[in-house]
């Protein structure tokens, strides 16, 4: 399996720590296509929630264009590295649209 990045993927993220997420769920593939295809094994992600909360770092992802079932927002905040092992199957990809306000968002959060 290689993801991309924009794609987006449900993943396992195992059992929760704290207010980690935990089981299976729809994630944003943010790392660079160099790292999700290099030997490393591992890619950054931003899970997404279907809860809108109106917060500034939940961006939200259309269902049309993502294949999502239904309106999901994707929650900045949670940047997430992981093994590309947790990748179950591609659901689909977020427009350019979001994808740069995701971009705008992480580097706010991350002071890039």
């Amino acid at each position: 399996m290689s993801a991309r990045r924009g794609d987006v993927w449900r993943i396992d993220f195992g059992e929760p720590v704290g207010r980690e997420h935990a089981g299976t769920r729809p994630a944003v593939v943010v790392s660079a296509d160099a790292l999700n295809e290099g030997p490393a094994g591992v890619l950054m992600v931003v899970p997404l929630t279907s809860a809108r909360r109106g917060l500034p770092s939940h961006i939200e992802i259309d269902s049309r264009s993502s294949g999502l079932d239904e309106v999901g927002y994707a929650k900045c905040e949670d940047l997430k590295s992981v093994s590309d092992r947790r990748l179950v199957h591609r659901v689909g990809s977020v427009d350019s649209v979001a994808m740069a306000a995701i971009e705008q968002v992480l580097r706010y959060l991350l002071d890039l």
